[in-house]
């Protein structure tokens, strides 16, 4: 192998000797396609080396990222050449030009190292400096998320309001209780004053002939009765609620479908636990 090796090397060296090379590279999936289809159609007139990349590379075109192997090829005559060129153009390879001059390659080789280590330098400073970005983006991340809820909230409910293009102001009718317009009212005083505005928001009553909708003021201990009788139904404006009967009714019904004094010790335990920790329960979900 050796000697064979330095017969190729005193031809490549020899510049009236017919043998020449072409040096490319191809996909790893490919290669033995390709090696098995040069052998066939030069009929073994060809000296074929080839090793596979360590690392994949990324397809400019496509950004795909192949395992691709580089051969060199060394054969008598331009017309094998012509051959080796067409069948590995048909297979995607890609061709490196290589000078035959031994000094001139050495040199072009350590050009070509010296831009890969700075190509690398520059890519590793960018990526720092993308996680050094990223990470102060990250910080901040939950801060903005709520900023953008809150802006997005506030801006749905502006654009229920009708704007008076006459005396340059948003203008809303709604609902409210009717126990509760004096806090409304002072809600309102109180956020004028927080955000500095010299405007102040006047709300006033109207008489209307509608019918307003259903509100029925609940607490902690009835809220959760009243969200079983409203997923099977809203009551109509002064209808008789049925919530009050369900906080009765609700436990037996209950205690027919899980009859097991077991199982009712179970959830005793557990909602005595619950009314115990209530007040450190409650601050967590403050909290969050």
């Amino acid at each position: 192998a050796t000697s064979r090796q330095d017969t190729i090397r005193n031809s490549l060296d020899e510049p009236t000797a017919p043998l020449l090379e072409q040096q490319q590279d191809i996909e790893h999936a490919k290669m033995q396609t390709f090696e098995l289809i040069l052998w066939r159609v030069l009929r073994g007139n060809l000296y074929l080396k080839y090793v596979e990349i360590d690392e994949p590379i990324t397809d400019p075109e496509t950004d795909e990222v192949l395992e691709k192997n580089v051969f060199i090829i060394f054969a008598h005559g331009k017309e094998l050449l012509n051959k080796i060129m067409k069948i590995s153009e048909s297979l995607g390879a890609t061709l490196y030009p290589v000078n035959d001059n031994p000094e001139l390659r050495d040199n072009k080789l350590t050009k070509i190292t010296l831009q890969i280590a700075d190509l690398n330098t520059v890519l590793q400073n960018t990526k720092n400096t993308r996680r050094t970005e990223l990470q102060k983006i990250f910080e901040n991340l939950n801060i903005w998320m709520t900023i953008v809820k809150k802006e997005k909230a506030i801006y749905h409910t502006m654009n229920l309001f009708n704007y008076d293009a006459s005396r340059k102001c948003l203008i809303a009718e709604g609902w409210c209780p009717s126990n509760d317009f004096d806090k409304i009212n002072l809600a309102l005083k109180t956020a004028t004053e927080q955000s500095g505005s010299t405007v102040p928001s006047i709300l006033n009553e109207l008489r209307t002939t509608k019918e307003p909708p259903t509100f029925i003021r609940v607490n902690k201990f009835t809220v959760g009765f009243q969200d079983i009788v409203d997923a099977y139904g809203v009551a109509k404006y002064r209808e008789v609620n049925p919530g009050l009967f369900t906080i009765i009714t609700f436990p037996f019904l209950f205690a027919v479908m899980f009859g097991d004094f077991g199982h009712g010790m179970l959830v005793t335990a557990a909602a005595l636990y619950l009314v115990i920790r209530e007040k450190k329960l409650d601050g967590n979900i403050t909290d969050e």
